[in-house]
């Protein structure tokens, strides 16, 4: 004879995810895609993760770096082109992959005109400068890369200006 607990247990389904979890769950942008409708669906692939390919040089920029810089998420998404690499994040393994740019990516970016007037009025919105956004930085790790970043970022801004 059944009790009660085991007789809920069979006959209640598990609830479903909601799309918002589901596309949270998500692991690559082709999942995600899947959600969107026809219309809105991008049109590129991310481009595939291949450690032997990457030259030992080259200096990846983060989101967290480009934040310090004056990068917000919207401008992210407008601004830059689809990330062009994928990492885990050696900080906070097992959470999704960091999106990756190249420097020579963000310099290009950050030479255009309009993201120079879009920065201007954010900064002035935000009350803040560029230095103050740096200066807020207290971890001297990410100093430390962010500085290598805006370094790197700077030379390719040099070579195209």
């Amino acid at each position: 004879m059944l009790d009660e607990s085991e007789i809920q247990r069979r006959t209640t389904r598990p609830k479903r995810p909601t799309m918002a979890e589901r596309y949270a769950e998500a692991s690559t942008p082709a999942e995600r895609d899947r959600f969107y409708t026809n219309d809105n669906r991008r049109s590129e692939s991310r481009p595939r993760s291949n450690a032997r390919a990457i030259p030992t040089g080259t200096v990846w920029i983060t989101q967290p770096i480009l934040k310090v810089r004056g990068w917000t998420d919207a401008s992210i998404r407008e601004f830059l082109p689809r990330p062009e690499d994928y990492r885990t994040n050696p900080h906070l393994p097992g959470l999704r992959p960091m999106p990756l740019w190249k420097a020579k990516t963000v310099a290009k970016a950050e030479a255009n005109p309009e993201w120079q007037h879009w920065l201007r009025q954010s900064l002035n919105r935000r009350r803040t400068t560029r230095d103050d956004l740096l200066d807020a930085v207290v971890d001297q790790g990410f100093r430390s890369r962010a500085a290598r970043a805006a370094a790197a970022i700077d030379a390719y801004g040099a070579h195209s200006g």
